[in-house]
Order: C-alpha cells, then sequence, then structure tokens
C-alpha cells in the first residue's frame, strides 16, 4: 500500500519556503495542503496576467507614455 501525497523538497536557496506556506495558510485560514494547491491553481493566471501586462507596457511605450 502505498501513501498519497506530495513532498516538496526545499533547497537552502528556498529556505523560507514553508515559512510563506504557513503565512498564506493563516491569512487564507486553510490548511498547508489546500493553500499550496491554492498557489498552484493560481499560477496559471498570474502567468497571463503578467503577459497582458508586459504587452500593454510594450504598447504604451511605443505611444511615448512610459519612460
Amino acid at each position: 500500500m502505498t501513501a498519497k501525497g506530495i513532498y516538496i523538497n526545499v533547497s537552502r536557496r528556498n529556505g523560507d519556503i514553508p515559512e510563506l506556506i504557513d503565512e498564506f495558510s493563516e491569512t487564507l485560514n486553510r490548511s498547508k495542503a489546500d493553500t499550496v494547491s491554492e498557489i498552484l491553481r493560481s499560477y496559471p493566471k498570474l502567468i497571463t496576467y503578467k503577459k497582458k501586462c508586459e504587452k500593454y507596457e510594450q504598447h504604451f511605450e511605443k505611444m511615448g507614455f512610459l519612460y
């Protein structure tokens, strides 16, 4: 029998990740598993938003609004 689970290996460079997950868990009032799940589900939306912002930024630069 195998246990279902996901384990996150945190390197020394990312040693603050467990603390961030704890903070987000408290902020969202959810379990750590639910918090990680929420972060992973939100990632595609974040990337889409970032691409849109970059696109608009380039457009505004061409128009001379950004410096």
